[in-house]
């Protein structure tokens, strides 16, 4: 069976061997480009955040809203004839019994197993519908200051040890805080900002709070792999506040691992962009009034 997501894995994969990751594409082409939103102004999330931002930057399409045919339909804006769709995608998971599945091997009897499975959906933007109403032909008006004071108090609120030294930005496992430069080292304080929002990522994934496995030096699988998570994290989060991912120099080390990780199946794109969902989440609950969010481990 063909896999339907195999001509964008390819497009992707081209991308990164050009050195162009497809979620920094938006950027890349000069424009301010803001979360992709359902028909009902919702946000797309995962890998729909970023691989619908791709596709508008790519079409050069200013609307940041997606409909699907009968979405379409029910504004009274038919899509136009001719027009070419963007697969989305839905990513679901069902718990069943164990002696429900054919491989006993991996679920003992009576055992409860969680089948993960995708199917693709076709979605147009809002510039390929028929007479489609003006309020979803742009973007929603945002004052700078407005959306600069949001930016601001979603990084502030993060309760990471911070440490400023030193001329290299990371996460210190061993003593889980976040080391940066001095703004002053940067070329603007957006760029500090974006370098904080990629490592605020990183130190999401400790094991007392998401849990993620970051590996044991640069080179191996897992290593790469969470840096994978970070870049699709920091763009994740650059599309919800308005912040430009800033292009580090360690990021070209891992073009090569990230083409033959994902030439190998795209499994690992779709795990590292739910993984990024999850840290996005996480990061921007520290914002939220207390009462509209979850207990988080700091």
């Amino acid at each position: 069976m063909s896999n339907p997501l195999e001509p964008l894995l390819n497009e992707i994969i081209a991308r990164l061997e050009r050195g162009v990751p497809p979620w920094r594409q938006p950027w890349a082409n000069g424009a301010d480009p803001s979360t992709p939103l359902r028909s009902d102004g919702q946000p797309f999330s995962g890998s729909n955040a970023w691989l619908l931002a791709f596709a508008g930057a790519q079409r050069g399409y200013t609307s940041p809203f997606w409909f699907t045919f009968r979405q379409a339909l029910a504004i009274g804006a038919p899509v136009a004839k001719g027009a070419r769709s963007v697969l989305a995608i839905l990513y679901k998971t069902r718990v069943v019994d164990g002696r429900d599945v054919a491989d006993s091997g991996e679920a003992g009897e009576g055992e409860a197993k969680t089948l993960r499975y995708l199917k693709t959906y076709a979605v147009f933007n809002a510039e390929q519908l028929t007479d489609c109403p003006q309020i979803y032909l742009e973007a929603p008006k945002i004052d700078p200051a407005v959306r600069a004071a949001a930016r601001d108090a979603v990084l502030d609120a993060n309760p990471a040890r911070l440490e400023i030294g030193g001329n290299t930005a990371c996460y210190v496992r061993a003593a889980d805080l976040i080391r940066m430069p001095p703004p002053e080292a940067f070329g603007c304080v957006e760029d500090w900002k974006s370098t904080f929002a990629h490592e605020a990522v990183h130190w999401s994934g400790a094991e007392h709070r998401l849990g993620r496995t970051f590996g044991q030096r640069f080179g191996d699988a897992a290593y790469a792999f969470e840096e994978l998570v970070a870049e699709i994290g920091s763009a994740a989060i650059g599309l919800r506040i308005g912040l430009r991912p800033q292009i580090l120099d360690s990021h070209a080390a891992y073009l090569g691992h990230w083409v033959t990780i994902l030439k190998d199946r795209p499994g690992p794109l779709l795990e590292a962009s739910g993984h990024a969902q999850r840290a996005v989440d996480h990061l921007l609950a520290y914002s939220q009034p207390a009462q509209a969010r979850q207990p988080l481990a700091a």
